[in-house]
């Protein structure tokens, strides 16, 4: 599922730009063109110094736009919007021509510190939205793949400004695990720099509507991705306000009050670069969260919660920090006698213990699986489905205890027999010769089949390989 200019205003023009209300229509969805915002005169306010300079920003909804907004709520207007899109050097991904060289710039800057990024997917037009939407909806269900895909129309790569990371070596590609790898690491860590931020962040789903996704970047430009990150807002919704929530992190007591100095600017965060969410008023009493950084407070006023500078605060009446929890923390349960456990995000299972295994399917997340066996390598023999592989356990939890130690000894399998080629003979990962070739096994070497015979071809082991044959070549 990705630049504002920098706002340079005037004193006078700072001051208009105060009075400024974002108008967005009632229904979203059922926008038919980009939204504006509507001036709307308020009382002046007088900008004391840089602290209170007012930068209101507006939410974008032109599709051209490198800071447009777009969301499950916010369609693209028009919903079949295609840009005008280039080749990331290198590749064959398309991107918008600011995307792709700030990608460039940032790739280039990864490669300096030793991390090599690649670019595994961009621009998606609608129709291909369409395809891969109704994909996943046939082999998830709708209510699932609305969670990892989006409806066309409403997807970031459509807008030529998104795109998808991965490691060179291909490891935890598109999977939750890819954050501690060191492409997703070093991106998480820095791609604000160039313009990009991590669009679905963990624990994120309620607001964005979209499942972790540590891959996913958006381009934003570097003045705007700045400033949401400074900002702490953990999705765009949040920065903008529309995440549905009052306050991300919006106390339910207050932990002291405090008086302003002067009309002061409430912003998303502790810092002049965050945006500004309203003006309070001189001589008005703000009620305090508790938390203050680099001489600024975290305040709720008017039933918004935001940050404001302590220079402009008078009797201040804060409590002293609450002492640290001293309890024990609970300690994990053992998993070694665990009979079944349930993943926390969508989980490929392998043929063996390790990414360089072939993927049998992929599990979605919070599915409970029945664990056969004993770990390896931190890698789980699961069953799932009617199929038999092995997972990752770091993407497991809830295990259920069986109170006895589950066998370790490998489950019965039916009696196996071996063939030999009568000709160089490609192994493959399925049935058919669409699938993927795994292997060439030379002329007269002997294999040993693992099981029976599906449309002609045998399910065969050969040089610590698993895979399918077609009966025609073997003796």
């Amino acid at each position: 599922m990705k630049q504002p200019r920098a706002f340079k205003i005037s004193m006078a023009a700072a001051l208009s730009a105060a009075l400024f209300a974002t108008v967005l229509p009632a229904n979203p969805a059922l926008a038919t063109a980009p939204a504006s915002a509507v001036s709307v005169p308020q009382a002046q306010v007088l900008a004391v110094d840089s602290a209170l300079q007012i930068a209101a920003k507006k939410i974008q909804r032109n599709p051209s736009k490198d800071d447009v907004f777009v969301n499950k709520k916010y369609p693209l207007s028009p919903v079949k919007y295609a840009p005008k899109t280039v080749a990331v050097k290198g590749t064959n991904v398309r991107l918008r021509s600011s995307a792709a060289k700030a990608y460039t710039k940032m790739v280039k800057a990864a490669a300096k510190d030793g991390v090599k990024i690649r670019a595994v997917s961009g621009y998606r037009s609608y129709n291909r939205q369409a395809e891969l939407f109704n994909y996943y909806s046939r082999i998830y269900g709708k209510s699932y793949a609305s969670r990892i895909s989006a409806v066309p129309g409403t997807s970031e790569h459509q807008t030529g400004l998104a795109i998808d990371v991965g490691n060179a070596n291909g490891a935890c590609g598109l999977q939750a695990c890819f954050a501690n790898t060191p492409v997703g690491k070093w991106v998480g860590k820095n791609a604000h720099k160039y313009g990009f931020i991590m669009r679905y962040q963990k624990g994120q789903e309620s607001v964005t509507g979209y499942a972790y996704e540590p891959w996913h970047f958006r381009y934003l430009g570097t003045s705007l991705a700045k400033s949401v990150k400074n900002s702490g807002a953990k999705s765009l919704e949040a920065y903008y306000g529309v995440s549905g929530k009052k306050s991300d992190s919006a106390p339910k007591k207050s932990k002291g009050t405090a008086q302003t100095t002067a009309n002061l600017n409430m912003r998303t965060g502790a810092g002049t670069g965050n945006r500004v969410l309203l003006t309070i008023p001189r001589g008005k009493t703000v009620q305090l969260t508790g938390s203050k950084k680099s001489g600024w407070y975290q305040v709720r006023y008017s039933s918004k919660t935001g940050w404001v500078s302590g220079k402009y605060l008078k009797n201040v009446s804060m409590p002293s920090a609450p002492k640290k929890d001293t309890k024990k923390s609970t300690p994990q349960k053992n998993t070694s006698n665990a009979k079944s456990a349930k993943t926390t995000a969508n989980l490929n299972m392998r043929t063996g213990a390790g990414t360089s295994n072939r993927i049998v399917l992929t599990i979605p997340q919070g599915k409970k699986v029945a664990i056969r066996g004993a770990k390896k390598s931190g890698w789980y023999p699961v069953k799932y489905a009617g199929k038999n592989g092995w997972v990752s356990g770091t993407y497991l939890s809830s295990f259920s205890s069986s109170g006895t130690a589950p066998k370790t000894t490998k489950p019965k399998t039916s009696k196996s027999s071996s063939k030999k080629t009568i000709a160089n003979l490609n192994m493959r990962t399925g049935v058919g010769t669409s699938k993927r070739v795994i292997l060439t096994i030379p002329k007269g070497k002997t294999v040993t089949v693992r099981g029976a015979k599906k449309s002609g071809w045998y399910p065969v082991k050969y040089a610590g390989k698993n895979g399918w044959v077609s009966g025609k070549y073997l003796r």
